[in-house]
């Protein structure tokens, strides 16, 4: 009988002078972690040139601890750079199932952790979140402490997403094929708004994401090291996200509108010989093919190497939908017409309302069923691919 593999958790800690609290922060982590009985575990402190003793502290705690590994870089790139170096050393040299990011300061408490792999048996992302039923954060927090946190996140769920209620915590635990497919090459932000990326890249992949309450302690010693202009970092990624997820849409309007030409050109290259009747089929034929290519290679970017099963069942998918949206802008111009009257300047506002109303629809089939990624196991994986 094959024993099952025990799964691997890595925590990871960033630290910047952190030697008021680094050592009683990673004696606690450890005590949770060793109560967690089927899986092997490893902490990462990953240091960003610390002026204090704090990289002195970790080495010696190495002694005791065969699974503390500290990390460190010559100079202080900032909290997402040193997040973004420690999580591809969990995910290509630890090889790591559930990676944690927490705070070195024990405002993350360590007992939450094996809630947290416990939800995470079924999820692929836990958030210890401050903003839900049960969630709280220090009654003596400065207001600017409070509108920074809150605002980032009410900003977040305004713009991005209102399914999160915590979008800049700090104290995660993620999957590793979650992780890895959303993590970028590089962050918009190397310094806190990072956290507002990777959520809102793990929402993206539809991933299964679950929010947990815990109550968030002010750090127990040393000073906040949250850089100045934060909130304006936040709304930078926040604005950036957003419009990164819109460019999708305007590249499909594009390609339509490139779709529309064509289909112009084509009726009226045929339209002498075959009459307006079959010169009208074939155009429209030869804009959906062109749309069809386009938006695969461009807008939704699936792989070259695509296997043509998949391909062909794809296209079936497009060409039935195409069909459908024909039929749907004919009768809703005619119903139009028919309400309304007829007359060129109505007929022509009629019409354009319509293909906005269709260019619309068209993103949300496109990226939703056609193109569709799935999250989870089947991470990167199309709606057809796992059909």
């Amino acid at each position: 009988m094959l024993l099952k593999t025990q799964e691997k958790i890595v925590v990871i800690i960033p630290t910047y002078n952190e030697a008021d609290c680094i050592e009683k922060t990673i004696h606690r982590i450890f005590s949770v972690l060793q109560t967690l009985m089927n899986y092997t575990h490893y902490v990462i402190i990953f240091d960003s040139n610390s002026q204090d003793n704090t990289a002195h502290l970790v080495q010696q705690l190495q002694k005791k601890y065969s699974q503390l590994i500290l990390l460190s870089e010559p100079q202080k790139t900032g909290l997402g750079s040193a997040y973004h170096q420690a999580m591809n050393y969990s995910l290509d040299i630890l090889h790591a199932d559930i990676i944690f990011e927490c705070d070195a300061d024990l405002s993350h408490q360590p007992e939450y952790i094996p809630t947290m792999v416990e939800y995470l048996k079924e999820k692929d992302c836990v958030i210890g979140s401050r903003y839900v039923e049960g969630g709280s954060v220090p009654g003596n927090w400065p207001w600017h402490r409070r509108y920074m946190s809150m605002g980032a996140s009410w900003a977040a769920r305004f713009i991005l997403t209102p399914k999160y209620r915590d979008f800049t915590s700090g104290f995660r635990g993620t999957r590793h094929k979650a992780l890895r497919n959303a993590l970028p090459e590089k962050f918009i932000s190397n310094n806190y708004a990072y956290k507002l990326e990777l959520l809102w890249r793990l929402h993206q992949n539809k991933v299964k994401i679950h929010e947990i309450p815990i109550a968030f302690r002010d750090r127990e010693a040393g000073k906040s090291k949250l850089p100045p202009r934060s909130i304006r970092d936040f709304m930078k990624v926040i604005s950036i996200l957003r419009l990164k997820t819109m460019e999708k849409y305007f590249k499909m309007v594009l390609i339509g509108f490139l779709g529309l030409m064509l289909q112009l050109i084509v009726f009226n290259v045929f339209r002498p010989y075959w009459g307006p009747f079959f010169a009208s089929q074939i155009s429209v034929m030869a804009a959906m093919i062109h749309n069809f290519v386009q938006n695969g290679r461009y807008t939704f970017k699936t792989p070259v190497y695509e296997n043509s099963s998949i391909q062909l069942k794809r296209g079936v998918y497009f060409l039935g939908y195409s069909i459908l949206m024909i039929l749907f802008q004919s009768f809703s111009l005619k119903l139009c017409v028919s309400y309304f009257g007829p007359g060129p300047i109505k007929e022509n506002l009629f019409l354009l309302i319509i293909i906005f109303i269709a260019s619309i629809l068209n993103y949300l089939v496109y990226s939703h069923v056609i193109w569709k990624r799935q999250g989870g196991a089947g991470m990167g994986k199309t709606l057809i691919e796992q059909q």
